[in-house]
């Protein structure tokens, strides 16, 4: 993934990202609304065929770049939660 700070204020935060897929950027999304200085977050798809998206994120008090660093983690640990299931399920059903 390839990240590039557009647009950057006090409480707000524009990301250029590239190189992913939208459901990374939808799953960062819901783990930054959240949060509860987390006024909006937004992700948009700036061309299909490029993979170009904007994140959007407008903080009520603390940075917005904090809030999108802690939503990233959590985002990573649902990530890994969510394979760690799917590979025990796998395993079950190949050993039957």
């Amino acid at each position: 993934m390839l990240a590039e700070i557009i647009d950057i204020k006090a409480n707000e935060i524009e990301l250029k990202l590239q190189e992913e897929d939208i459901s990374i950027m939808y799953i960062i999304q819901h783990e930054l609304l959240k949060e509860k200085n987390v006024q909006f977050a937004g992700v948009m798809l700036k061309h299909p065929l490029i993979k170009d998206y904007i994140l959007r994120v407008i903080s009520n008090k603390n940075s917005p770049i904090e809030a999108v660093q802690r939503s990233s983690i959590s985002a990573l640990e649902y990530i890994k939660e969510v394979a760690s299931i799917c590979k025990v399920a796998l395993k079950n059903e190949l050993m039957r």
